[in-house]
């Protein structure tokens, strides 16, 4: 399978690095990253499997380069805020109806507009990952108000975007449209550090893109992304590589039988 990773602004390489290491470690088949033009050097460098691109100008240029060769698409980490970046996003959208998840800036340049984000996310899978910041500006809810109704608070904008919603945090939270809802508590607070949601991207675009099921995606992602940092052992000095280098063994842990 194909995953299209979108993201990479201007000095911000590395969160399409770590989405892609995790999707490599997680069996995607072919990552193709597009980034913004001065960020194609560094990320080949840093992942040079992965298949390098910049940005779409255009609609033609997100078929050919999305719709016609992904399985799935990820779009946002370390993307930037800006008119700019909102525009690409909607480009994307419009035109690439193939399953897609959405993290970090995609949905921050949505802020009070899940409306819109709604209308742009018909006819497909579709995935959201925000953190209780992200949560906050893209609902208008209070942020203080978020953690305390973790269980319930986000049942109201996976119906509106007719999307499955992972609220990211201890424990984890995914809401789907249909009003299920699935709680993830493996982990550790290693995982609580700048570039752990990036892992987390990588990981359940690689299953998205294998099942075309968002919920199945977000639940098996948040287990396996908690498990790889349990399997670290320690939280004090663990990062990110470590948990990268776990994913293998936490994909293939066997489960004892009930």
């Amino acid at each position: 399978k194909h995953l299209a990773v979108v993201g990479g602004g201007k000095g911000m390489p590395g969160a399409v690095v770590l989405a892609s290491r995790a999707a490599l470690r997680s069996g995607i088949g072919l990552v193709r990253v597009l980034v913004a033009p001065e960020n194609g050097s560094p990320v080949l460098a840093a992942v040079p499997s992965a298949l390098i691109s910049e940005w779409p100008s255009s609609e033609n240029q997100i078929t050919a380069e999305i719709s016609k060769w992904a399985d799935a698409v990820v779009i946002g980490p370390g993307l930037g805020k800006s008119n700019e970046t909102r525009s690409l996003v909607e480009r994307i959208l419009r035109d690439a109806k193939v399953p897609v998840l959405l993290d970090a800036d995609a949905l921050n340049v949505f802020e009070g507009d899940a409306k819109s984000l709604g209308k742009l996310l018909e006819g497909r899978p579709a995935l959201i990952t925000p953190h209780v910041a992200e949560f906050a500006r893209l609902t208008g809810i209070d942020v203080k108000t978020v953690p305390g109704d973790r269980f319930d608070v986000g049942l109201d904008l996976a119906r509106q975007l007719g999307a499955t919603v992972l609220l990211k945090g201890s424990p984890t939270v995914i809401f789907t449209p249909d009003g299920d809802r699935h709680v993830i508590a493996r982990g550790t607070a290693a995982l609580g550090t700048g570039g752990s949601g990036d892992l987390l991207d990588g990981i359940a675009g690689t299953v998205l893109a294998q099942t075309q099921d968002a919920t199945v995606a977000g639940s098996c992602a948040a287990w396996v992304h908690g498990r790889a940092a349990e399997f670290c052992e320690y939280v004090r000095g663990t990062t990110l590589e470590d948990v990268l280098y776990a994913l293998p063994r936490a994909w293939h842990e066997i489960e004892p039988a009930p």
